[in-house]
């Protein structure tokens, strides 16, 4: 708990993510504050939580220390903008923003304000997920070849903020973006995305989309994300193919990674919760201990690789996601 004790922090926003943020952060010690446009909303949502309601947002910004945005992405901007010109620390949930500009011009304001900005790319916080990581890195599967990564959930319904792409980005942009940061955090840089996706052909769940991505060195990795049917529960899998090896995980019935013999690499049991510990990480990162493991600038490359996809979804070619960013 150290360095989250009596810290205020606010929470914008009353959805799922507002939830678990608030659940994390009451188990670092913090002193959470939560604002709603809706009044109703944020006193149901304290009500529920232990947490105090504000429902006015120039109050929030005077009476806390860090914002943690929970909002519909393209509310990210500005409020982002807000909370640096009042000094503030930012989390902002991923995506960081709708486009790469909106994303640059977060970053360089919170620079210029002298405060933190940190993206909630939790994956990487993901205890089988971090030994994956490690494993990789000691050549447990040699030269990595080809990464093949799978996540589904129910859809969050038609008529929510994210089935309107122009709000949320749509499947890939906010539901791929979890495997599209890992995927260049082991495989390293982009430089060529190739998307599909069934959204022109439907409107009901199933959404499937998927991205190709080439990182530099030759490794492809394959990421499919699916919006399905009411009811469908969070499942992800992987399988990364090295020349000496293969990894492979399922979030479902228990996480746990294997080697190409089945034999068991990493068994999650439970113990670490890690949004608690992506929320240590960042407050340390704002009191200038160190980098977290997820920085801005990688919420913005995500970011920006899930829009190449989306627009080689679009327009049936590949795209390189550097052009995004001119």
């Amino acid at each position: 708990m150290s360095g989250t004790q009596q810290r205020r922090v606010a929470l914008i926003g009353t959805g799922q993510m507002a939830k678990t943020h608030t659940v994390a952060w009451q188990a670092l010690g913090a002193d959470v504050l939560v604002h709603s446009r809706s009044p109703e909303r944020g006193t149901a949502f304290a009500a529920a939580h232990a947490v105090t309601a504000v429902s006015d947002l120039a109050q929030v910004l005077q009476a806390a220390e860090i914002i943690d945005i929970c909002t519909p992405t393209d509310t990210h901007a500005n409020l982002t903008h807000r909370a640096a010109a009042a000094g503030l620390h930012v989390v902002c949930e991923k995506p960081l923003a709708r486009d790469p500009a909106e994303g640059r011009a977060m970053i360089e304001a919170c620079e210029r304000a002298g405060v933190g900005l940190c993206v909630a790319q939790v994956l990487r916080f993901f205890p089988a997920y971090l030994a994956t990581c490690d494993a990789i890195a000691a050549g447990r599967i040699g030269t990595p070849r080809e990464f093949r990564f799978f996540r589904q959930v129910e859809s969050p319904g038609a008529e929510t903020w994210f089935a309107d792409t122009e709000r949320s980005g749509g499947v890939l942009v906010d539901l791929a973006i979890h495997d599209i940061d890992f995927a260049r955090w082991v495989g390293g840089e982009v430089t060529e995305v190739v998307g599909r996706s069934t959204l022109s052909l439907q409107a009901e769940p199933p959404v499937r989309a998927s991205a190709t991505l080439t990182h530099v060195g030759g490794l492809t990795s394959q990421i499919v994300a699916v919006w399905d049917v009411p009811g469908t529960p969070l499942r992800s899998t992987f399988e990364l193919v090295g020349d000496e090896g293969v990894l492979r995980f399922a979030s479902l019935p228990e996480p746990v990674v294997t080697d190409g013999s089945g034999a068991v690499v990493f068994a999650e049991d439970g113990s670490v919760d890690p949004f608690a510990e992506q929320l240590r990480e960042f407050v340390a990162a704002f009191d200038g201990k160190g980098q977290p493991r997820v920085t801005a600038e990688d919420g913005l490359m995500a970011l920006t690789i899930a829009l190449a996809a989306t627009r080689s979804a679009g327009n049936g070619r590949p795209v390189d996601p550097s052009s995004l960013l001119a």
